[in-house]
C-alpha cells in the first residue's frame, strides 16, 4: 500500500509551522477517523457511503471504462482500510481519498498502457520558416483551460475533448487543470521532472485547444445566428 500512496503523499505540502495536523479535520471527520482506527466495521460503511460518490467520480474521470472505474473504487477503499493508521492528517479525509484514488487509477493506466499512444503532433501549432506561428488556439493565442470554464456547457465540452487525448496528455490535464494540483505536485505524482511536466502540460493544453477550437467556433456561430 505504501507504493499506492507514496507519490501523492510526497506531492502534498508539509504541515506548516504552528499548524496542528488535526486542524485539517472537522469534528465529524475526527470522530470518523478514531472510529475507523478502532476497527469498527460500521464506520467503514459510513466512510464508503460518505465518500464513495467522490471516489467513483474521480475514477470515472481518469479511467475510460465504467468497469475499470468500479474496480478502482474497490481497490481504493481496500487500500484505505489497510492504511488508515498511516493517515498523517495533513489534509481532509476527502482529499486523502482523492489522492489514493488517483494513484490507483494511474497504476491501472500504466498496467494497460503497454500499447503505443496516438501522437498529438497534428494538434500542435505550425510555424513558418521565420518562426511565426501559423495558427492559434484562440484569437489571442491563449490555450488556458481555465479561460474556457465559464459555463456548464463549456465545462462539459472540455471534459469530452480531454477524453479524446492520449492518456499521457489526458492525465496531465486532469491533474493540473481539473483536480487542481500544482505543476510540481503533478510532476511528483507522475514521477517526472518539473521541466518535463511543464513541457507536457503546454503541449497537452495546446492539443486540447486545437480540439476545442472548431467546437467553440460552432457554438459562437449558433449564438450569433
Amino acid at each position: 500500500m505504501a507504493r499506492a500512496t507514496s507519490a501523492i503523499s510526497r506531492a502534498k505540502p508539509a504541515t506548516t509551522a504552528g499548524t496542528s495536523q488535526s486542524e485539517y479535520l472537522d469534528s465529524s471527520e475526527k470522530e470518523l477517523l478514531d472510529c475507523l482506527r478502532a476497527g469498527d466495521n460500521g464506520c467503514y460503511e459510513i466512510l464508503v457511503r460518505r465518500f464513495g460518490p467522490q471516489v467513483l467520480a474521480t475514477a470515472k474521470r481518469y479511467l475510460r471504462s465504467d468497469a475499470d472505474a468500479a474496480d478502482c473504487f474497490q481497490d481504493t477503499f481496500l487500500a484505505v482500510f489497510k492504511s488508515i493508521d498511516k493517515f498523517e492528517q495533513r489534509s481532509t479525509i476527502g482529499t486523502w481519498l482523492r489522492g489514493i484514488t488517483i494513484n490507483q487509477c494511474l497504476m491501472r493506466i500504466r498496467a494497460q498502457g503497454r500499447r503505443q499512444e496516438d501522437s498529438i503532433e497534428h494538434l500542435l501549432p505550425v510555424f513558418d520558416e521565420k518562426g511565426n506561428r501559423m495558427d492559434s488556439c484562440s484569437s489571442n493565442g491563449s490555450c488556458q483551460i481555465d479561460e474556457l470554464l465559464d459555463t456548464a456547457q463549456m465545462k462539459q465540452l472540455v471534459r469530452e475533448k480531454i477524453l479524446e487525448l492520449p492518456d499521457t496528455s489526458r492525465v496531465m490535464l486532469l491533474l493540473r487543470d481539473i483536480d487542481g494540483y500544482s505543476t510540481k505536485e503533478a510532476a511528483t505524482i507522475l514521477g517526472i521532472s518539473v521541466t518535463a511536466a511543464k513541457t507536457r502540460l503546454h503541449r497537452s493544453r495546446t492539443a486540447l485547444g486545437a480540439l476545442l477550437k472548431p467546437e467553440m467556433e460552432r457554438l459562437k456561430y449558433h449564438a450569433d445566428v
